[in-house]
């Protein structure tokens, strides 16, 4: 008998597109509400609903900071309002309401200070700055100086110009299309958009060496990226006469949707038409095969996978990308892969039916005033010390058309005050006592010695699976109960050639896991004791 140690439990993350048995040993097989962090599996955080006044089906949200204003702008399909972390305003443009689609949605950039939205139906929307600062006394308004009987699906800044990408020309597509305007001023929107005059900058260029329609463009670095369904091109600055030079980066690689394409630490995190990539500037590499390709692409809703998109939280060092799923009624996103880019590693959690993500700092306008009307209770409230409820810095915020809600993100480990099951798995082991493969052989499995840490003192359930071979159904055993508190092993009774294991919680309470060993102990290769 001996046990078999596997540690760095968080290196590989879940992957779900190779065999179990064909796995390294600190790699997992299934998993959900999970992460990886430093080398360990924990579970993944809660969720709880802010500013729950939130008047509108939220589509689409972002925020917008101004010195020490901060404002929280949420999009619907017919309305705009902006929360200044007290109350809601109607700022929706005075001609009337707007007409986007769930399927669409909306986009933002800022230039000059000045936000700007578009949602491919509409004239692109600007909030005017007063005194160089938004106010909620200003209306949303139909862009200043944007040509008449246009839009566009997509519109960012780049250096000091606005770059409208898939434009329409009185109804008439021009997918492949990119149209800039001319330089804009400090706290300004650009003056004119005409690609005919040659006293502006403003231009057009048609990518043409693919078949397929642009769908969103970032800056990197000092480069415009343009994604279309089927390829990606580089846009740089050269400056009069051309102002724009294009070259294509990959004729293969494109984006599954608009809002698919977000920025990392090592440049842009792409969730593309049947994988995902990054983009460094200078090549374009595939991150999913032999992880979680199949399973994903095989997992999206086909008919609603244009609301996908992609978001980055840079306090964790991870990108979540964010998809409808098969099983959801809805339409709207409920799971997000997560790849934490330090680790290279993937995981996955559930999210309750998003139109879209921001990163920011939020408040709460429920702020507590006395510890009586504090719930939960001070006992048993989790956090640091000095850790501030009321606002919250660089921290995902959710917004949930189906729900018509705004969460907040890392709350406890509840989906809105409702238990959030979460667990990790990997079946398909084979080392026998001397930590050597042997698919052969019967193992008899003592005890699992966990290298573990729950908060609250609280308990996770263990699973014991085995099977005799790989075609076999998993049996398992459990649930057993662990408490790292007062136990310090996982005692059981199993038999197999094949084992492995599934950690499972309900509770509002975090557990990390770093290691573990299996105590196991050989007992020939002709059967197996039925214990």
């Amino acid at each position: 008998m001996a046990l078999i140690p596997v540690d760095n439990l968080g290196q590989v993350g879940i992957v779900k597109d190779i065999a179990p048995f064909q796995l390294p040993p600190n790699a997992w097989s299934d998993g959900n509400n999970i992460r990886v962090e430093h080398g360990a599996i924990i579970k993944s955080p809660g969720y709880s609903s802010v500013i729950e006044t939130c008047p509108v089906a939220p589509y689409y949200i972002t925020q917008l900071k101004a010195g020490t204003a901060e404002y929280w702008v949420v999009a619907g399909l017919t309305k705009i309002h902006v929360h200044n972390g007290t109350t809601w305003t109607d700022i929706t443009r005075t001609s009337g309401d707007y007409n986007a689609t769930a399927a669409e949605n909306w986009t933002h950039t800022v230039i000059g200070g000045v936000l700007v939205m578009t949602n491919f139906v509409d004239d692109p929307q600007e909030w005017p700055l007063t005194s160089g600062v938004p106010s909620v006394s200003n209306k949303m308004q139909d862009l200043s100086n944007w040509p008449a009987s246009v839009e566009c699906k997509s519109l960012r800044s780049f250096r000091s110009f606005l770059i409208a990408l898939n434009v329409e020309k009185s109804s008439v597509p021009n997918s492949r299309v990119v149209k800039w305007s001319t330089e804009a001023a400090i706290n300004a929107v650009p003056t004119s958009w005409d690609e005919n005059s040659a006293t502006v900058d403003a231009g057009e260029y048609s990518l043409e060496d693919t078949k397929g329609a642009i769908l969103d463009g970032l800056p990197l670095q000092d480069t415009f990226m343009i994604y279309k369904e089927d390829s990606t091109y580089a846009m740089t600055y050269v400056g009069t006469p051309f102002i724009f030079a294009f070259r294509q980066l990959s004729p293969t690689v494109g984006a599954l949707a608009k809002n698919c394409i977000t920025e990392f630490d090592g440049g842009h995190f792409i969730f593309g038409n049947g994988d995902i990539y990054i983009n460094d500037g200078q090549r374009i590499k595939s991150i999913l095969p032999h992880k979680m390709r199949d399973y994903i692409f095989s997992y999206i809703d086909g008919d609603q996978y244009k609301k996908s998109f992609c978001v980055t939280d840079y306090n964790r060092s991870e990108v979540l990308a964010c998809f409808p799923s098969a099983d959801n009624q809805s339409g709207q996103c409920d799971k997000a892969l997560v790849w934490n880019w330090v680790n290279d590693a993937f995981s996955l959690r559930d999210i309750p039916d998003l139109g879209h993500i921001a990163y920011g700092t939020i408040q709460d306008e429920t702020a507590l005033t006395t510890w009586a009307a504090a719930t939960p209770t001070w006992t048993t409230v989790t956090g640091h010390w000095a850790s501030n409820w009321n606002t919250v810095e660089n921290v995902l915020v959710f917004a949930s058309p189906t729900n018509t809600k705004v969460y907040r993100d890392r709350v406890g480990y509840q989906a809105d005050g409702v238990n959030m099951n979460s667990y990790i798995e990997r079946i398909g082991y084979a080392m026998d006592e001397q930590n050597n493969p042997d698919q052969s052989s019967v193992k008899h499995i003592k005890a699992i010695w966990p290298k573990m840490t729950i908060d609250k003192s609280d308990t996770v359930d263990f699973y014991i699976g085995t099977q005799m071979s790989t075609e076999e159904a998993v049996s398992w055993e459990g649930p057993i109960q662990f408490n790292p508190d007062t136990q310090s092993k996982v005692s059981c009774r199993a038999s197999g050639k094949l084992y492995g294991l599934r950690i499972e919680s309900d509770n509002d309470s975090q557990w990390r896991l770093e290691g573990l060993e299996f105590e196991v102990q050989n007992s020939g290769r002709r059967g197996s004791r039925s214990y």
